[in-house]
């Protein structure tokens, strides 16, 4: 701990200014996540080609249950 006082506000100017910086620090990256998150899609084929067979599954069910009745 600082023991002038003149120490003492200089080192509480700068843990706000830390505290202040972190603050502005994470809100400029989630912002950027957001936005790059939004822009850039992630594997969209494999997305597609996962929904086509989970579709095709789908349907497979439904007529082999159709059929036992």
């Amino acid at each position: 701990m600082a023991k002038l006082s003149h120490t003492s506000k200089t080192a509480i100017a700068i843990t706000f200014l830390v505290m202040n910086l972190s603050t502005q620090l994470s809100r400029f990256k989630s912002t950027f996540l957001c936005l790059f998150l939004k822009i850039t899609p992630f594997f969209p084929s494999n997305i597609i080609e996962n929904y086509g067979l989970a579709n095709q599954k789908q349907q497979k069910l439904i007529f082999r249950a159709c059929l036992n009745n």
